[in-house]
């Protein structure tokens, strides 16, 4: 799988409209995550953020800032709440990266967006495509309000099994959870995440999450 990865991750990936397109039909074409039947009362997006390190295609994650009322101390891509000033939710996504991280939205190459998600509470997340020109750490000047710190992640590294865990819920659903180094991607980043990298490593990548089934039987016996 290693390998196919490989092969399916060339850098010029970042440049090849083509194959950027197919991505993004894939990512739209995944099932509708719905988790919630209220209606949507408020919107928020985020940025994929792909980007070149040495000769290597990374994801772009942020670690969220302690001195923030939600979700501090998490890791997640940078996105936030949609305002009157932005022109769409991938305006929206841009914005917000360059708020978080420094660098200017304007090296931000949009491919496009995956279907809308709608978690149990909060706004809808429009996830958006996109790759950063001419990365470098350097440029980095995270905000220190928002973000704790910025870090990438090598997408062949998701490759790895140990680097794949999940959670496993009573209400008897599984979750994925991405481990690098000592910062863990969990709860709706996962699931982003995850998402894409089906999209992007058609075969390469397994769909498939674990499900113990002993312990569902356990918890329907207990009931």
């Amino acid at each position: 799988m290693l390998k196919k990865s490989s092969e399916m991750l060339h850098p010029m990936l970042l440049t090849n409209i083509v194959h950027q397109g197919e991505i993004i039909s894939r990512f739209q074409a995944l099932p509708s995550l719905r988790l919630s039947k209220e209606p949507v009362k408020k919107e928020a997006s985020i940025l994929i953020p792909l980007c070149l390190v040495g000769d290597k295609i990374n994801l772009l994650y942020t670690l969220r800032s302690s001195k923030l009322r939600n979700h501090r101390g998490q890791v997640s891509f940078p996105g936030g709440m949609k305002d009157t000033k932005d022109n769409s939710l991938a305006s929206c996504a841009v914005r917000e990266f360059e708020e978080e991280t420094g660098i200017s939205k304007n090296s931000v190459m949009v491919w496009g967006c995956g279907k809308t998600i709608i978690p149990y509470f909060g706004p809808s997340i429009t996830p958006i495509v996109g790759n950063i020109v001419d990365f470098s750490m350097d440029k980095l000047r995270p905000s220190c309000d928002e973000v704790a710190k910025v870090f990438t992640v090598p997408i062949e590294s998701f490759a790895f099994t140990e680097n794949r865990k999940h959670t496993q819920f009573r209400s008897n659903y599984t979750m994925p959870v991405f481990q690098h180094g000592d910062d863990t991607v969990w709860g709706i980043t996962a699931v982003i995440t995850h998402m894409f990298l089906i999209a992007l490593l058609p075969g390469a990548y397994s769909a498939r999450l674990p499900f113990i089934k002993k312990y569902e039987n356990k918890l329907t016996k207990t009931r």
